[in-house]
């Protein structure tokens, strides 16, 4: 069975939509969120540079060129350096089928 998530945000007991917020906190903290996402950006395109510079200090410039213009250059910083996608709250593929469970199981009052 699924497991719903619960909003980060304190005393807020909605379901969480987005980065651990639900959708009214998400928009409340989203110029710090993004804020954020630029921040950890910036110290990786850092940690990249360093290493590059580190490992050819001589000709750190062709080698950052070389790099750049490898198709599979996104998905090596990824792997060396950390994703930044967000994270998702259910599995895709079956969230449908739970969901269906879910309101299966739900008792719906008379004059409701």
């Amino acid at each position: 069975m699924a497991r719903i998530k619960i909003c980060k945000e304190d005393n807020c007991h909605d379901a969480a939509t987005t980065n651990g917020y639900c959708r009214l906190h998400y928009l409340r903290r989203w110029k710090e969120i993004h804020e954020a996402r630029k921040r950890g950006a910036a110290r990786k395109l850092n940690r990249y540079i360093e290493r590059v510079v580190r490992e050819n200090p001589d000709d750190y410039a062709e080698v950052i060129r070389k790099d750049l213009e490898n198709p599979d250059f996104d998905r090596f910083v990824e792997d060396a350096f950390g994703s930044e996608q967000e994270e998702i709250p259910f599995d895709e593929e079956t969230a449908e089928e739970e969901i269906e469970q879910i309101l299966r199981r739900l008792k719906v009052e008379e004059g409701f």
